[in-house]
């Protein structure tokens, strides 16, 4: 950790690296060298390198969501991004996301680009280059070194955990254009303390509005601004100082939130998914997730876009226990370190790592771990590093040269060998399925693929696979039986249908489910009738279709099918009803997609 300001006579050059003395003559390669190893050239010399290693990425196909960026038209769409959350473009809410300058940037730049995915992915690349650039300027305000600056900056560019905010174009403009808006903000903040102009503390607040309105976790901003001016304000007067300070961050908090509620007002399963919910399995799973994402800075290869989830609902030794004590230690040597040095920098690093986490960790119970939470909270990390190396101890220059090459090289080398996963939806669900085999997700990506490429033997091997471990998959059951229907193999299709409808039936006395089990259900029962329709059995194949009505009364096609069922039993009048309603429910379906036209 960074332990003191450097005398002004100390920034401008170590010696002999940057500076000779005039009266020794100086060849043209020592000339060259003293450019190259200026401030201005290395940084240049980092963001060459950063560029290289995610160039290639502007050859990657659109992976995971990121198929569906860049299909808005005109640029009066882009108020509509502030009256829904990122998923609810139809008018209801998807999510309790709601992120509108990350959706208005994302959309500038496929309208000024064309939108085709080698432009996006090259705007993800230089959205990271920005932030590099922007940490560090933060780190000479907060440094006054530029070297620990330089450092700091170039190591959390190169962290391989970076990849996936960078080759996922879908994170890239959320963690990236937050983090822009964050290390300005920060930045704004610290000129104001050193110039003690209001200009600079209205942008630092103005910046903290764009960051809320990209990524709801940038309520960190002030949190990290608190405890700042608290580690660095005379006690008189502290609290009064830091509480006039936050004042308007906290008026731009309420306003953001005023508004956020009215636009999302989440109500059902398919949003109450991230809604924290404190229980006893939060503690459980608290030292565990911190753990992982340690464990990810420290070590960072093996990554994937998902892993294996790890909730736990008691502690246990592994999960639990040994990662808590681990935790204890970890934070006994680094109070040990704190007290040796007496660091307000290396306080204030130690909170922003922990409040740049806490977001991931207090909900792990309810979303999967991934790397881009972690893309502030490394910057602390990569501090410690550079501290390490260029304070740590009476290591010599060249070791410390030595130690700070191989550190760039080795990380160099992970974010281009972890980057190699992103060129395609196929390659990333197979490393998923490599680094966590029983993932659901991944094996029924995989199977869609294969399924999509004519290779059925590969997709159902893979489906069979997860049955073997998760034999009730609802989901795995559908899938493989849908590959199978697609395919004409009606008989082989049944009995997954027949174990879906089997799984959701609700207990005796209680309505069905409502979300997955209601859907996966409804769709069950409409492919069990055509099935029966198929083998004219046409009682069975009512049966299912007036079930799958009553869980899903707008399913397309659910009415016209019931009319060919009547009219085969000869119920003619019936028959023509369910027509009339199944094209009355098509005339609705057009005009409310005609109404979401531009």
């Amino acid at each position: 950790m960074p332990t003191q300001h450097l005398p002004e006579d100390q920034l401008e050059a170590p010696k002999g690296v940057c500076a000779s003395p005039h009266s020794v003559p100086v060849s043209r390669w020592s000339r060259i060298v003293e450019t190259l190893l200026s401030e201005r050239w290395l940084l240049r010399i980092a963001l060459i390198l950063l560029f290289g290693l995610y160039l290639r990425s502007v050859g990657f196909a659109p992976v995971y969501d990121d198929n569906t960026i860049g299909e808005w038209g005109k640029l009066s769409d882009i108020p509509k991004f502030f009256a829904h959350d990122i998923f609810g473009s139809d008018g209801t809410a998807h999510s309790v996301y709601y992120r509108p300058l990350n959706l208005t940037f994302i959309f500038l730049w496929s309208y000024i680009t064309g939108g085709a995915p080698g432009w996006l992915h090259l705007g993800a690349v230089l959205l990271h280059l920005g932030v590099v650039v922007l940490a560090y300027l933060f780190g000479r305000h907060l440094f006054h070194d530029y070297r620990m600056a330089l450092l700091t900056a170039v190591l959390f560019g190169l962290h391989p955990s970076k990849v996936e905010s960078v080759a996922w174009i879908g994170s890239a403009f959320v963690e990236g254009v937050g983090a822009i808006f964050f290390f300005s903000s920060l930045i704004a903040f610290l000129k104001w303390r050193e110039s003690d102009s209001g200009r600079w503390l209205a942008g630092s607040v103005f910046l903290f509005a764009c960051a809320m309105f990209t990524k709801e976790t940038m309520l960190v901003i002030p949190m990290l601004i608190a405890v700042y001016l608290w580690l660095n304000t005379p006690a008189e007067g502290r609290i009064l100082r830091t509480l006039r300070t936050l004042l308007p961050y906290g008026v731009v908090w309420i306003i953001f939130m005023a508004i956020r509620s009215q636009v999302i007002k989440p109500a059902g399963p398919a949003v109450d998914y991230i809604h924290p919910t404190f229980t006893h399995s939060n503690w459980w799973t608290a030292p565990y997730a911190i753990w992982w994402y340690i464990s990810h800075l420290t070590l960072p290869w093996g990554l994937s876009v998902e892993y294996a989830t790890r909730t736990l609902e008691r502690p246990t030794l592994l999960r639990f226990y040994l990662p808590g004590a681990a935790l204890l230690l970890l934070l006994a040597a680094a109070l040990w370190l704190w007290n040796r040095q007496r660091s307000p920098i290396a306080a204030f690093l130690m909170f922003w790592f922990a409040v740049t986490l806490a977001p991931p960790v207090i909900v792990a119970p309810m979303v999967l771990q991934h790397d881009r939470y972690l893309y502030l909270a490394s910057y602390a990390f990569c501090a410690l590093v550079a501290w390490a190396v260029l304070r740590l101890g009476t290591i010599p220059a060249k070791l410390r040269v030595a130690l700070v090459l191989s550190v760039v090289a080795l990380w160099s080398g992970l974010t281009w060998h972890e980057m190699g996963y992103w060129d395609c939806d196929k390659t990333l669900w197979s490393r998923v399925l490599e680094i966590s085999p029983s993932n659901v997700k991944a094996q029924l990506q995989l199977a869609y693929i294969y399924d999509q490429e004519k290779n059925i033997p590969k997709a159902l091997s893979i489906l069979d696979a997860g049955l073997r471990e998760h034999p009730n998959s609802v989901k795995t059951l559908m899938t493989r039986s849908e590959i199978l229907y697609s395919h004409d193999r009606f008989s082989e299709a049944r009995p997954g249908y027949l174990k879906v409808m089997q799984l959701t039936e609700p207990p005796p006395g209680h309505p069905v489910e409502v979300g997955l089990p209601t859907q996966v259900r409804s769709a069950a029962a409409y492919r069990l009738a055509e099935l029966d329709i198929k083998t004219s059995n046409f009682a069975e194949a009512e049966s299912y279709v007036r079930t799958a009505l009553s869980l899903n009364t707008g399913g397309v096609g659910y009415h016209s099918t019931l009319s060919r069922v009547l009219a085969a039993e000869g119920r003619m009048d019936e028959a023509k009803a369910e027509n009339a309603l199944e094209l009355q429910l098509r005339l609705a379906q057009l005009s409310k997609a005609t109404h979401r036209l531009p």
